[in-house]
């Protein structure tokens, strides 16, 4: 562990968490900070693209006034704020990782494991680090033939439950959106979507088929539905 980097250490009945020092500062001072997840480093790119994306993520974050905070496992410890070395351990396919929900937790936690947090985990720990805005791609939904199988993502009870906004591409393209929204729109989730169309996005396509249930057309008027509400997502056009 680099000797130039302090940490901030907060026990808890259930975890040990680790804020950076970048970041602890910037939530004292009241500047804007920005979660990202770490799903995407240990299993969503190959390497070395996983390392590259994560920094130049961090660094559009940066270069728009706010502070990047990625949060990931490691040793069994939650980390908000990453370093670029722990970034370049996650990203290592030499190494076991575990793809971090809500769910295991408790789990990698307990056994001393590291990985990389999903939405639905990215979420919870950026609540309980004081961060309110949360950016990611696209988020988890219900799958095709959900109503048979169940398998419905995380991500959708966990946006009805923790007030942190979530920014992203809308829901991945692969699932079924139609009743994503449904499922949403059950769990009270506020839906917009950000620019000329209220057409809601599928990840890499900037049209799903669907119209989100809201839409707004600037970035003022975007933050003044963050400010209004704890609990929402906000879904901006995917760039094609």
């Amino acid at each position: 562990m680099s000797l130039t980097r302090h940490f901030i250490r907060t026990l808890s009945t259930q975890n040990v968490r680790v804020i950076s020092r970048e970041v602890q500062q910037a939530l004292s001072n009241r500047q804007p900070v920005v979660a990202l997840e770490s799903t995407v480093i240990t299993h969503g790119m190959p390497h070395p693209s996983n390392v590259h994306m994560a920094v130049d993520l961090e660094a559009i974050v940066r270069n728009n006034g706010a502070i990047p905070a990625t949060i990931g496992v490691l040793d069994g410890c939650i980390h908000v704020g990453l370093e670029k070395s722990e970034i370049e351990r996650l990203a290592d396919p030499n190494l076991k990782h575990f793809k971090v929900s809500r769910r295991d937790l408790s789990f990698v936690l307990s056994q001393g494991y590291s990985g990389g947090t999903t939405v639905s985990a990215t979420m919870l720990c950026a609540h309980k680090a004081g961060i309110p805005v949360f950016v990611t791609g696209g988020i988890g939904g219900v799958h095709r033939d959900g109503e048979d199988t169940m398998d419905v993502s995380a991500d959708l009870s966990e946006l009805g439950r923790t007030p942190v906004a979530v920014v992203c591409a809308g829901v991945k393209s692969i699932l079924d959106i139609g009743r994503t929204l449904e499922v949403l729109e059950t769990n009270g989730v506020t839906v917009a979507t950000l620019g000329d169309s209220d057409d809601f996005p599928a990840f890499f396509t900037q049209t799903s088929g669907h119209k989100s249930p809201h839409h707004v057309t600037s970035i003022q008027d975007c933050a003044a539905l963050i400010s209004e509400l704890s609990i929402k997502v906000v879904c901006v056009r995917a760039c094609v």
